[in-house]
């Protein structure tokens, strides 16, 4: 009986399939950053965008209007999440996730306060305008709103 022993070489091709794209993961990651750095433009002008569109609704006086209004709120701060979010704006994403919640709350409710979700946009106006590094102006707008929903729906309950 014949035993043939050699070493099998595996082949350059299964080499480069069974390896993560070639790039060790530090390098993956410094590229993704520098891809999201390029979209960073982009994305604050479709939140400028979206906030403007947010702050040129007004109070509706019909119940129609009042779900179509309700449903361009929602889209609008739903686009904010998504165009803030991969770039580190915490506070407008959580205002704009708090907007959602009241949207949700108002579609509910018949005699809802408009003016929580006016608050919200005025908020989220705010946030924008205020740079990166005022990190405690930022955390005071977002701690004064949670605490007028937390005031307003205790009031409520």
């Amino acid at each position: 009986m014949t035993v043939i022993t050699h070493v099998r070489r595996k082949s350059r091709l299964a080499a480069m399939i069974d390896s993560a794209g070639g790039v060790t993961v530090g390098v993956a990651l410094a590229r993704a950053r520098e891809n999201i750095d390029g979209l960073r433009d982009k994305g604050l002008t479709e939140v400028i965008r979206h906030i403007g569109e947010l702050a040129a609704l007004q109070q509706p006086s019909t119940g129609e209007e009042k779900t179509e209004s309700l449903r361009r709120i929602y889209e609008s701060a739903n686009h904010v999440i998504d165009a803030a979010s991969p770039f580190g704006f915490k506070d407008l994403c959580a205002v704009a996730a708090s907007l959602c919640d009241m949207v949700d709350r108002a579609a509910g409710e018949t005699g809802f306060d408009w003016r929580i979700l006016q608050v919200h946009i005025q908020s989220l106006q705010l946030l924008n305008t205020l740079p990166v590094e005022a990190a405690e102006e930022r955390a005071a707008v977002t701690a004064q709103l949670s605490a007028m929903v937390a005031k307003k729906f205790a009031q409520a309950g």
